[in-house]
């Protein structure tokens, strides 16, 4: 055998023992369930939004749990960001998606072509305190019901 093959050998049997990640799971971190949920806007899959889960239970709120809408409107649910699933429980569901128009004009101050930010999602569902989504994550498998964060709007948020 080459040095080079048992070099990576010896590295591939390493990252089987230490993981991947090489980040452990916290002692407290709660039972996670695979949990899938889809969104849709005015019928139709909304692509690329945010999607937050605030827990119900004030014990879980630490607990960040949510994602990113795929091409079909799915997000599968992680926790922290890296642990898939979310705890067992009832949580209201914010919805957060936004548009840049506009280029920077990076350091050249003659230059004025201002960056537009859009919010395209209703503000209702862009807030803990309005959102009407609720769901429940039940213990084992959960796909949830679609979403529809009504029609799309185009809300200026910022300029830049």
């Amino acid at each position: 055998m080459h040095v080079n093959q048992a070099v990576a050998l010896a590295g591939l049997c390493l990252l089987g023992v230490c993981g991947c990640s090489g980040q452990s799971i916290p002692d407290d971190l709660p039972e996670l369930y695979p949990t899938t949920l889809t969104v849709h806007q005015s019928g139709a899959p909304l692509v690329g939004a945010s999607v937050q889960l605030v827990a119900a239970d004030p014990a879980l709120q630490k607990w960040v749990s949510g994602g990113s809408t795929n091409e079909k409107g799915e997000v599968v649910v992680m926790t922290h960001g890296k642990f898939e699933g979310a705890p067992v429980g009832k949580f209201k569901v914010t919805v957060n998606k936004t548009l840049t128009e506009g280029q920077s004009a990076g350091n050249d101050p003659g230059v004025s072509n201002p960056v537009k930010i859009y919010d395209l999602v209703e503000a209702k569902f862009r807030s803990i305190t309005t959102t009407p989504v609720e769901v429940e994550i039940m213990a084992g498998e959960n796909n949830l019901d679609v979403i529809d964060v009504g029609v799309a709007v185009k809300d200026a948020a910022a300029e830049l």
